[in-house]
């Protein structure tokens, strides 16, 4: 999977766009936790990887 990130870093911290491949939307976050969230690949059901 590839993202485009639109990233600026300000006094506050981060924020900016992420855009996953094939999707026209971009989702915005707020800090590393929030860019880090989108970054995830989607849960998915039996992968020992994944959490519960």
């Amino acid at each position: 999977m590839r993202f485009i990130v639109d990233m600026e870093y300000a006094p506050d911290g981060i924020h900016g766009l992420v855009t996953r491949e094939g999707c026209d939307c971009a989702v915005p976050f707020h800090g590393w936790l929030e860019l880090l969230r989108e970054l995830e690949g989607p849960y998915s059901r039996g992968n020992p990887w994944d959490g519960p």
